[in-house]
């Protein structure tokens, strides 16, 4: 199942986190299992809070606070998995609007620090297509990222291609008292 992690930084940020450098690599049993055989596919606005869940529960265990759900980046997140489940392009830079920070900003999401995005495609469900993440250590930087404070997740179901694409998009705008 093809996965892909990018991210953008306005300002020089923190190298690596620690955490990253001692990642042994690990491929976790949700992904020996094909997407068929891990459930049902779920509903986009059901499947966008699991997974939102789900990241949270992962930067807990990290020590990490929770990223919070963002409007702008979901509705960005969505558009961009229904440009992924129409074929013919599966990257970063795919449709009429190629560039992250310009569709983050089409969709509302301003003055941001740091932005990031993960895709994937094939993964039928929030429990398999967040392992997936996890093991790839693109992705899982993304994820558990100190430095992103929220998320917008966009899941499509269609009966071609890889079944069901998802896009998260993650940043960090100033806070009012920056």
């Amino acid at each position: 199942m093809p996965c892909c992690s990018m991210l953008f930084r306005r300002r020089l940020l923190v190298a690596l986190p620690p955490w990253l450098a001692r990642l042994a690599p690990a491929l976790p049993l949700a992904l020996l299992a094909s997407p068929s055989q891990t459930g049902a596919a779920a509903e986009p606005g059901d499947a966008a809070d699991r997974v939102l869940a789900l990241t949270n529960a992962e930067r807990a265990d990290a020590g990490l606070g929770p990223l919070e759900s963002s409007p702008e980046l979901t509705a960005a997140a969505q558009a961009y998995a229904e440009v992924l489940s129409q074929g013919g392009c599966f990257e970063h830079t795919c449709g009429p609007v190629p560039e992250l920070a310009d569709r983050l900003g089409q969709a509302g999401y301003v003055g941001w620090q740091r932005i990031g995005e993960n895709i994937a495609a094939g993964y039928p469900t929030p429990e398999a297509v967040i392992a997936a993440w996890l093991a790839s250590p693109g992705h899982r930087a993304n994820l558990l990222s100190a430095d992103y404070t929220e998320m917008g997740v966009g899941m499509v179901s269609v009966a071609t291609g890889y079944g069901t694409y998802w896009a998260a998009d993650f940043g960090t705008r100033p806070s009012p008292a920056d």
